[in-house]
């Protein structure tokens, strides 16, 4: 949240935990009556709405949270995945573009943990283009998610599937040599640069990956079937 929880906010949030709404409601709607400009509490109060299933009262209560403070990320983070679950993919793109412009002169000590919950966020939005063959626009996503948490390597093998997808084939290959080489132990990179290799016809190139994956973890269940199913069929043709 974007201060220090209250002994109230605990309370609030260990009611959410044991799952008792009500009681939680309650104590969220007398932290507001005391701190009207709480922006916690009305994030709180949307929680308790959410879990009871008031989708109107929770977005209503998370844009007062944003109203009173731009830069709430867990309130900006909700509203804009609750928009992008009913549909309205513009305002949840809204929401989040501004909550990331608003936290750009964030404190160091928390930069990390906001820059991988905005890459979360991210991530969801380019899998939403992807499955809807916006190739382009989920590459864009793919690359800020890989920006913001460049430790999740998984953001950049689905950025080359989806190079691949619009015939950047060479663009993918490039991609995943690249994690390859920089993440040698990166064992789904060489699975998916082989499979790449084999989809355009490499197939000596694509079981060179997935015999290095062997040499990594000898009992790797995909690089096996993968090699298994490769030797078949060339013993088909032979």
């Amino acid at each position: 949240m974007s201060s220090t929880p209250t002994g109230s906010d605990q309370r609030i949030q260990s009611l959410l935990s044991e799952k008792r709404w009500d009681e939680a409601e309650a104590v969220a709607e007398g932290r507001i009556k005391a701190e009207p400009e709480s922006a916690d509490a009305h994030y709180l109060l949307g929680v308790t709405h959410y879990f009871q299933g008031r989708l109107g009262p929770t977005i209503q209560c998370l844009q007062q949270a944003l109203r009173i403070d731009p830069r709430h990320t867990d309130a900006a983070i909700c509203l804009s995945v609750l928009l992008n679950d009913i549909g309205k993919y513009d305002e949840a793109k809204f929401v989040f573009d501004h909550a990331n412009q608003s936290v750009a002169h964030r404190q160091s000590n928390t930069e990390a943990e906001i820059d991988r919950k905005f890459s979360v966020k991210h991530l969801e939005l380019a899998d939403l283009y992807f499955r809807y063959r916006r190739y382009d626009e989920a590459i864009d996503e793919y690359t800020k998610a890989a920006a913001l948490d460049p430790g999740n390597l998984t953001v950049r093998i689905r950025r080359a599937k989806t190079f691949s997808r619009k015939g950047y084939v060479s663009r993918a290959m490039q991609e995943l040599e690249q994690l390859r080489n920089e993440n040698p132990g990166f064992i789904p990179a060489r699975i998916q640069l082989g499979l790449l290799h084999y989809s355009q016809g490499n197939q000596l190139d694509a079981e060179l990956e997935w015999e290095s994956v062997l040499k990594l973890s000898p009992n790797h269940p995909e690089a096996n079937s993968y090699l298994e199913m490769s030797r078949e069929e060339t013993n088909k043709r032979s």
